[in-house]
């Protein structure tokens, strides 16, 4: 698999070993799926996403279970992993896939219900061995509110959250929105120039 490296700087050696055939065949098949599922047949690369006045070109994308939920399903489109000082910011398209509402079901779902009233996001250095949980003040996560943010079937809204810089600035990670979902495997970091 082709490593991704910002414009004007060398690509590193492509991986070698198990990690890297699986990783090659996640991107094939997320690949794959995002061509099925959006009729796009390769062209200028992701179609960009709207969300308010801003457009997002995700990287990846998965169309996941909600955890706990037999008929209910989220879009999740990664859109950018940006170290910037001592913190990395992550933002994710997360779009709501549920089944018909009915008269107790409310037609906005928050992000909190679309994780399955769960939200413990990790990063993982793999080859590290470290594993980075979002930065918290006061008890208070650096992040969306997962509760308060809410849209409705078919509408993404920009879940973003704050980690840690990880030690050695790696060139990827792996993200893990929830334990029940796999990972979004070999993510890769862009790091902001400090001036």
């Amino acid at each position: 698999m082709p490593s991704i490296a910002p414009l004007g700087q060398p690509v590193p050696p492509p991986a070698s070993g198990p990690r890297a055939l699986r990783s090659a065949a996640t991107a094939v098949a997320l690949a794959l799926a995002l061509a099925a599922c959006s009729g796009d047949t390769g062209g200028d690369g992701p179609t960009p996403v709207a969300v308010g006045a801003e457009e997002y070109r995700p990287v990846l994308e998965a169309r996941l279970p909600v955890p706990g939920s037999a008929e209910d399903e989220v879009s999740l489109g990664l859109v950018s992993l940006v170290a910037e000082g001592s913190t990395v910011e992550l933002r994710v398209l997360m779009t709501p896939r549920f089944a018909d509402p009915d008269a107790e079901k409310p037609e906005e779902h928050s992000a909190y219900d679309m994780l399955g009233h769960d939200h413990n996001p990790t990063i993982v250095d793999v080859d590290a061995l470290t594993e980075y949980d979002l930065i918290s003040s006061g008890g208070t996560d650096l992040a969306t509110d997962v509760v308060a943010a809410k849209t409705v079937n078919g509408r993404p809204l920009l879940y973003q959250a704050w980690f840690p810089r990880p030690a050695g600035d790696p060139v990827a990670v792996d993200v893990r929105l929830h334990e029940s979902w796999p990972p979004f495997e070999d993510v890769p970091v862009t790091y902001e120039v400090e001036e």
